[in-house]
């Protein structure tokens, strides 16, 4: 009897394994779906944002095989309730890379700064609308070579203050408008569709107004210096 129940046990544990490994492959597809598309789409901002080359060149140095990959634990915070409109609102802008992120949606570990509180952020509520994921990084399914991409969230009439931080960054906004500031430059409202792209060390400044922003971004070296809030 011991011998058929250790029999069975382990054909239960391979079939476990079986089922994670199909699963493991077809969140590997839809996340390499996702990078695809997610490099198709700044192909074409390169004109209007030259720096986009670099995060693509970054982009293509990044291990994506199956040897690189692992499921991150799924974590979801209360700006999570803002994905399904910001999904369905940005098939508009690159219905692709909309259809790719609705795919790994139950997938993704978001996360916010932990230096970060209403009380820092000088805004009631902030918290609770604000957000990010990463495709690749620690708490992605790749871990990434000093670079990280992925997506934010960020509720509708929230202010993400004035900060700064030692990687060059590249913004994607995937839903719009939205108001952005840089440098000692004024506010600029960019539309859905816009890239954005931050120096080293640049102040730099996010509003939105009555709609939610979802955004990919993207950090192309010295990903392990923290971003700092300017007066903190």
């Amino acid at each position: 009897m011991l011998k058929l129940v250790f029999f069975y046990g382990f054909i239960e544990k391979g079939r476990a394994s079986t089922r994670g490994e199909i699963v493991g492959n077809e969140v590997h597809a839809d996340v390499n779906w996702l990078l695809k598309s997610v490099t198709r789409g700044l192909e074409n901002h390169q004109a209007d944002t030259p720096e986009v080359g670099e995060v693509l060149n970054r982009l293509a140095e990044q291990d994506l095989t199956t040897d690189a990959f692992s499921l991150p634990q799924p974590k979801s915070l209360p700006a999570c309730t803002l994905l399904p409109d910001t999904v369905g609102a940005a098939l508009a802008v690159a219905s692709d890379v909309a259809a790719a992120i609705a795919a790994v949606e139950d997938d993704l570990h978001w996360e916010q700064n932990l230096d970060y509180s209403d009380s820092v952020m000088e805004r009631s509520g902030f918290m609770d609308g604000y957000a990010y994921s990463e495709i690749i990084g620690p708490n992605g399914f790749f871990p990434g070579n000093d670079f990280l991409l992925g997506f934010m969230l960020l509720g509708p009439r929230r202010l993400y203050r004035e900060r700064y931080h030692a990687a060059p960054e590249l913004y994607w906004m995937l839903t719009g408008p939205s108001n952005w500031k840089r440098g000692a430059g004024g506010w600029e409202k960019l539309a859905a569709g816009s890239t954005r792209w931050h120096k080293p060390f640049i102040v730099h400044a996010t509003e939105t107004f009555d709609t939610p922003l979802l955004c990919m971004w993207a950090w192309t070296k010295d990903v392990t210096v923290p971003a700092k809030l300017v007066g903190t």
